[in-house]
């Protein structure tokens, strides 16, 4: 006998879905890390979650659904998680259904999901329940153990004719309005960038300042602008990760008028030196399948790429 209901936000069901997900992942959280969790999340967002008890009252299975934030409200972010030893009874499939169901009553239009290319048995099981792959991304490593910067030649000198030059924001951020032609760059090559949403919310100003200058990830070193008659046309950032040796490259762009100058694979190189230069054992990355550019610029330096995380989406 299958019991699906809402989960119960007290003792007794914390220790069941402890207990659930220690089995799943073989990890030890115990119930009031659990509750913890809960209790950050973002209060101005919706937040559902059933869960499936057996005849014995043990938690077999949950789905959560987080509702997106503007404009994107009528969305969820769903999480789904069945025990390995019950599955293939038809277990998702019910907690998927009730979900659905649960959020159309609440005004819902659009399921959301997130998997591995690898994890081929839960995407035939999405197939299966109307769910369309709607975007894929590639998360990439290059080691820098032997990397030879020297290898790769972006034509230095038709750059220097076209009068740029790069810099880095450590030794641009006390120019004469740098932060504001930062944002203003980063903007528009965000909007360029492709994207499974159709729109772009940028952050503010000052939200973004304070995280490229004075949070603990930003890099002044590590982010570098393609300079011409003291105007930013490129940039390429690099962040430092959760691992101390560690980068992650997010934005690389050049503004349209300047492409195909070679300046992308300059602003890389660029960002691969620094790295180098402090001891940093490799460079993470993250890409659309459909940055096809980027995608290929990577490959060319050599970043390697892991199986593509996928998105599914299905219309209520």
């Amino acid at each position: 006998m299958l019991t699906i209901r809402e989960f119960e936000f007290q003792d007794w069901d914390y220790e069941r879905l402890a207990w659930l997900e220690n089995a799943l992942f073989g990890s030890q959280i115990n119930p009031e890390e659990l509750r913890t969790r809960d209790q950050h999340r973002d209060p101005s967002l919706g937040f559902v979650r059933l869960v499936a008890l057996d005849a014995n009252q043990n938690m077999v299975g949950v789905i959560e659904a987080t509702q997106r934030p503007a404009p994107w409200f009528s969305r969820g972010e769903v999480r789904l998680a069945v025990r390995q030893d019950m599955r293939r009874r038809g277990i998702g499939g019910v907690l998927l259904g009730e979900l659905e169901t649960l959020l159309r009553e609440r005004g819902g239009d659009t399921v959301v999901l997130y998997t591995s290319q690898s994890d081929a048995g839960i995407n035939q099981f999405l197939v299966h329940h109307g769910y369309a792959e709607s975007f894929r991304g590639y998360q990439q490593w290059l080691p820098l153990h032997g990397f030879d910067p020297e290898r790769f030649d972006p034509n230095w000198t038709r750059l220097l004719e076209h009068g740029i030059h790069l810099r880095s924001l450590a030794q641009l951020r006390d120019g004469w309005d740098t932060a504001q032609k930062f944002y203003d760059l980063n903007i528009t090559l965000e909007r360029d960038a492709p994207r499974a949403d159709e729109h772009f919310i940028p952050t503010s100003f000052e939200e973004f300042s304070a995280n490229q200058y004075d949070s603990p990830s930003s890099f002044p070193d590590g982010v570098t602008f393609a300079v011409k008659d003291d105007d930013l046309i490129g940039l390429n950032i690099l962040a430092r990760d959760s691992h101390a040796n560690v980068l992650h490259n997010g934005l690389t762009g050049v503004r349209r008028e300047f492409r195909g100058l070679g300046l992308a694979l300059a602003l890389k190189l660029e960002g691969i030196r620094v790295a180098l230069a402090h001891g940093s054992e490799g460079i993470t990355s993250y890409n659309a399948s459909t940055n096809t550019a980027i995608l290929k610029l990577n490959e060319k330096l050599g970043f390697q790429r892991s199986p593509a995380t996928l998105e599914w989406r299905k219309n209520l």
